[in-house]
């Protein structure tokens, strides 16, 4: 058997017990034939520099992982760490986002009597409407979906006129939207898609200033049920928690998107979320992560035996 290589990632860096459990793969001494190549990544989070966004906080969809595959960690295969409540995710979706943007006049409040329609913002009220009624078909259209999930789109902000300044009209106003797109279509085929629906609202609402800008494009990943590395998932999970782990297909976007296009298959397996909290967000169980991290061992003498 090909000595191979294998990477784990983790987004959320873990408790140095557990990270010394995960790191102490062979305690018989015996040489493993392959590598094991342990990231820790950082800007895996949806978000992206935008605007008066600047700063390096604002990088996000896998900023970490797209330094690390051009940078030398590429590997032939990687378990991605992301909380999956011990399920085995096959595959997820990709993201687009998109800026609809409307124009309008600047008045001041005393000379804007019988010129509301010229307000961006009340257009951008007629053009939402539209959009709301868009959105069922991209989620509705069986092209869009993935094994068993469909896709969703979400209405994640609008920015208009100036409130330091609110006797005056607007004269631009954004709306932006997340356009979840399956991994089985290209971001270039969504892309065009969903700029043909702008150019549709153009057309609807002359005189308007309708345009769009797609300024995320984050396609989806997905990994062949019968790799390797899912076998070794599988054995390495029933060995450890006693059964063998299910399937899922989930709707967020992770790393696995960078990875898997500088040829390195991935799958994303971990660990319970736990419940949420508002100000902390994720907790992880500390039993079920040190079981994932023995898991993970496994995986790895499995792969790199």
């Amino acid at each position: 058997m090909d000595p191979h290589s294998i990477v784990v990632v983790s987004l959320h860096s873990p408790k140095e017990k557990v990270w010394g459990e995960l790191l102490d793969i062979n305690p018989s001494g015996v040489t493993l034939r392959g590598d094991c190549m342990i990231a820790a990544v950082c800007g895996e989070i949806e978000k992206t520099q935008y605007g008066n966004a600047t700063g390096g906080q604002y990088r996000g969809y896998a900023a970490g992982s797209r330094y690390l595959v051009t940078h030398g960690g590429v590997a032939d295969m990687c378990l991605l760490g992301e909380p999956t409540e011990g399920k085995v995710v096959l595959g997820h979706f990709g993201s687009l986002w998109l800026r609809i943007g409307t124009q309008g006049n600047f008045i001041h409040t005393a000379f804007s009597e019988g010129m509301r329609d010229r307000n961006s913002i009340l257009r951008m009220h007629e053009v939402l409407a539209a959009v709301l009624e868009w959105i069922p078909t991209w989620e509705g259209d069986p092209e869009n979906a993935y094994r068993d999930a469909s896709a969703l789109v979400n209405v994640g902000a609008i920015a208009g006129g100036f409130g330091w300044r609110v006797s005056r009209t607007p004269h631009h106003t954004d709306l932006f939207l997340d356009i979840r797109v399956p991994p089985t279509k290209p971001m270039a085929v969504a892309r065009g898609q969903v700029l043909d629906m702008v150019r549709g609202l153009a057309r609807r609402f002359p005189g308007y200033g309708i345009e769009g800008e797609v300024y995320v494009t984050a396609p989806g990943a997905e990994i062949d049920e019968g790799h390797p590395l899912i076998a070794a998932v599988d054995a390495s999970h029933a060995e450890v928690f006693g059964a063998a782990p299910e399937r899922a297909v989930t709707r967020w976007f992770s790393d696995a998107s960078a990875l898997t296009r500088y040829g390195v298959p991935t799958v994303n397996y971990g660990t319970s979320t736990g419940l949420m909290d508002v100000e902390l967000g994720e907790n992880l169980d500390i039993d079920g992560l040190v079981k994932m991290a023995q898991s993970y061992a496994l995986v790895a003498q499995r792969i790199c035996a």
